[in-house]
């Protein structure tokens, strides 16, 4: 992760506090957490139901190196999991390998990777169990993406447009016709496009700032992306605040 994006996830503390859904694993999470762990025990479904919604229970499991390994040891495995339990186990796992670092590779809006002494500084950030949780949930969110096409009836016309959820500007789009009550998860969902794209893609984001840029041109630079992120998280929270 790296550490510029801490500007735009200093508001999903915030979010995640108004929107704490329960992110749970499942069935086949916890026994294959179980399995990979409690090797000297035989009782795997007692254990199962024992640790179930115990995050103080499952909290130094998640932190076993013999997960990571195990579930790249076979392809098999990876599909035995959910996307939210593979990305809590990787998160988890940077947390570890940072610690040993004193820097990060930062990539600039010219697309150049420059060292940033702020490791432990991401460090810290993923020791935060609610923005770990909240970073597993959106990076899982991306394994499937969804589209279609919807009508609306606007000024006496009606429209058709298709949407995906890949898209910021379909997002952007959608927020304006919707109902008032479902636009903060949209603007959401808006702020984690910009997340993820400028925290997992940066190297192609900064490709269009070395472009040269017409007035019509609707592409965005990484810093583009980064403040677009920011200020829709923080919308996204305060119009659910105005709405309770």
């Amino acid at each position: 992760m790296d550490p510029r994006r801490l500007r735009v996830i200093c508001h999903i503390y915030r979010w995640h506090e108004i929107f704490a859904a329960m992110l749970d694993f499942n069935d086949s999470d916890l026994r294959f957490l179980v399995e990979t762990v409690a090797t000297e025990r035989r009782d795997h479904d007692h254990i199962i139901n024992l640790v179930r919604d115990k995050d103080d229970l499952l909290e130094p499991m998640l932190q076993d190196p013999e997960l990571i390994r195990r579930l790249f040891e076979h392809e098999q495995n990876l599909i035995r999991v959910s996307p939210y339990f593979l990305f809590t186990v990787l998160l988890l796992q940077v947390r570890r390998d940072l610690e040993e670092r004193a820097y990060v590779l930062e990539v600039d809006f010219k697309g150049k990777r420059i060292p940033v002494f702020q490791a432990q500084a991401v460090t810290d950030l993923l020791g935060r169990a609610v923005i770990r949780d909240y970073l597993a949930d959106m990076l899982a969110s991306f394994t499937r993406t969804n589209s279609g096409v919807i009508y609306w009836r606007e000024r006496g016309a009606w429209h058709k447009r298709r949407f995906s959820d890949l898209d910021v500007d379909d997002m952007v789009d959608l927020a304006r016709i919707i109902d008032p009550e479902m636009r903060p998860a949209l603007y959401k969902r808006i702020a984690d496009i910009a997340l993820f794209l400028s925290g997992i893609f940066p190297d192609h984001l900064t490709l269009f700032a070395a472009r040269h840029q017409s007035r019509f041109s609707a592409k965005r630079t990484l810093k583009d992306y980064e403040q677009q992120g920011s200020r829709f998280f923080r919308v996204a929270a305060q119009e659910t605040d105005q709405s309770r």
